[in-house]
């Protein structure tokens, strides 16, 4: 009887703690190095609570159940475990939600119990956390000082959740010590940087990666600089409406996340009065039209003289073994894929395995070695472009090179292109070097460029590369293509274009759209390749016979 009313005491308690409401602000939390995250993830999301005195507590512990309560809120998990899995939950405040963790495979617990009232050490919630996100283990052991304490069923998973941990001064990890409260958000906003907890419509710059675990989401115009991780909370299907995701989709949700095809044009034309393009050289048309125009959302573009148009057989593509490939008889193709730091990332030790890609079929790789800020315009180079370019060529793919541009004048194209060379001194380059100059909305720098100019900024960089002695390429979708591109498609088709437009299983065309002929079609962001971890974009080259 006295054990009963202690447990039902102190559970009611905690969850007094966890499922009250979220404290507009703390008395002990300013100054605290996680004042933002926690500030975030109780006051915005509420997902962690405050106690009722108006504390947070940011360096106490928290029990294997609370932790299980934090998680399940992050997730919304709708299955659940039988209620005899463990001996030691039934009937308690946390029993729905560690059945739910356990049924998904993040709460395994000990010998038949959950051990809900034990506090839980760094070494546990770092390993549910990375169950949770769907985080594999790693093949080798962390590079931690005290990595030989870690108990082995978290030795993988440590090493895996490395990058997300920020709290490990002196190259420690304490694996036994009890995480604090205060470094459960930090992980937390760590691996989320934005969550959509309610139904509804969004459209926002995403520096990071975005999670939705509610129903009825629509992300439309949108820039995911990071992961789109979907819930099981989205019961259903998250629809994707002109939204770019530079890292994977990582699904948990039931339902397949729904892509709107509709023509995406994100960038509409910009009134010439309005334009604030700064001064700077820009090609002229050259009047070399056909008479014919192509229509593209609303527009008329002009068909140019000496462009090749477009002769890919559009009954020709087939899926096989979940890659898109093409039969017909007058172009021969090949299979690649591009690459940048989302997908290192995701991998176990931030390494792609390249001999296991070109086993998996891979021909050639195209590695990003580096970008533009779509705000700042500073040069930065990937974090990963030399591994990658090195583990590539070393296992026998066709090795290409691209930038995520930002040019708004010549001379920045020219400032890119050297970045660029000097990125490749020393590597072996196989392959293309392209010029991926994109916009999504009007938060990129390049909003409103003149197209003329845009197009000079996309030759000048090329001539500069060709002179260096690689082969240039050009990058485009349908937009730039042909809004920003279409009337100087006689200049630039001097080198080869690599066209961008994406097909699932369900596309009724399963054929590049562009009028002109592309050399290399980026047809999937969502691939599946052996070796990485995670979705990759998929591309054909295709070679004329």
């Amino acid at each position: 009887m006295g054990n009963t009313l202690r447990v039902t005491i102190v559970g009611a308690l905690l969850a007094a703690l966890l499922l009250g409401s979220a404290q507009a602000s703390f008395t002990d939390t300013e100054g605290h190095w996680a004042y933002s995250a926690i500030s975030k993830w109780s006051e915005q999301y509420g997902i962690i609570k405050g106690y009722e005195n108006g504390t947070f507590q940011p360096n106490s512990s928290i029990t294997r159940g609370a932790f299980s309560v934090i998680l399940d809120r992050v997730m919304h998990y709708q299955a659940a475990s039988a209620a005899e899995t463990f001996t030691d939950t039934l009937g308690t405040w946390c029993e729905s939600e560690v059945l739910k963790l356990n049924a998904a495979g993040v709460m395994l617990g000990n010998e038949g119990r959950a051990l809900i009232w034990d506090t839980i050490s760094r070494q546990e919630a770092v390993t549910m956390v990375a169950r949770a996100f769907g985080i594999p283990e790693a093949a080798e052991e962390s590079a931690y000082s005290d990595a030989g304490h870690i108990s082995d069923f978290a030795k993988g998973y440590v090493a895996a959740m490395a990058r997300y941990l920020t709290d490990t001064e002196g190259n420690l990890f304490r694996p036994r010590d009890a995480i604090t409260r205060a470094e459960v958000v930090s992980l937390l906003d760590n691996m989320v940087s934005v969550l959509y907890q309610k139904p509804g419509s969004y459209s926002e710059e995403v520096n990071g990666n975005l999670m939705v675990n509610a129903p009825d989401v629509v992300l439309a115009d949108m820039h995911i600089a990071g992961d789109l991780i979907v819930a099981p909370g989205a019961t259903t299907a998250v629809t994707m409406k002109n939204v770019t995701v530079d890292g994977s989709i990582r699904n948990f949700s039931s339902h397949e996340v729904a892509v709107d095809e509709t023509p995406q044009v994100p960038d509409p034309p910009v009134d010439p009065s309005e334009n604030h393009t700064p001064a700077g050289s820009a090609l002229t048309p050259t009047g070399n039209v056909t008479g014919e125009t192509i229509s593209y959302s609303g527009n008329r573009i002009p068909v140019l003289q000496g462009v090749k148009v477009n002769d890919l057989d559009q009954s020709g593509f087939y899926w096989e073994n979940g890659r898109l490939n093409y039969g017909a008889g007058n172009y021969t193709a090949r299979f690649g894929i591009d690459v940048s730091a989302y997908q290192n990332r995701a991998c176990p030790n931030t390494t792609i395995d390249w001999e296991a890609a070109a086993a998996d079929g891979v021909n050639f790789a195209m590695i990003r070695v580096g970008l533009r800020g779509t705000s700042s315009g500073k040069l930065n180079a990937d974090a990963f472009y030399a591994k990658n370019l090195e583990g590539a060529h070393a296992a026998g793919i066709e090795t290409g090179a691209y930038f995520f541009a930002q040019a708004i004048t010549v001379e920045e194209a020219i400032e890119e292109a050297d970045f660029v060379i000097s990125l490749l001194e020393g590597h072996n380059i196989t392959g293309p070097v392209a010029y991926d100059w994109e916009m999504h909305d009007s938060s990129y720098r390049v909003y409103g460029t003149d197209p003329g100019v845009a197009s000079a900024c996309a030759l000048a960089f090329c001539d500069r590369i060709a002179q260096a002695g690689y082969q240039p390429m050009i990058y485009m979708g349908n937009y730039v293509g042909y809004i920003k591109y279409g009337e100087y498609m006689d200049q630039l088709n001097k080198y080869p274009m690599w066209f961008a437009e994406y097909k699932t299983t369900a596309s009724e065309k399963l054929y590049p759209t562009f009028y002109y002929q592309p050399n290399y079609w980026q047809y999937s962001s969502k691939g599946t390749v052996a070796g990485i971890t995670g979705d990759v974009d998929c591309n054909l080259q295709l070679i004329p016979r």
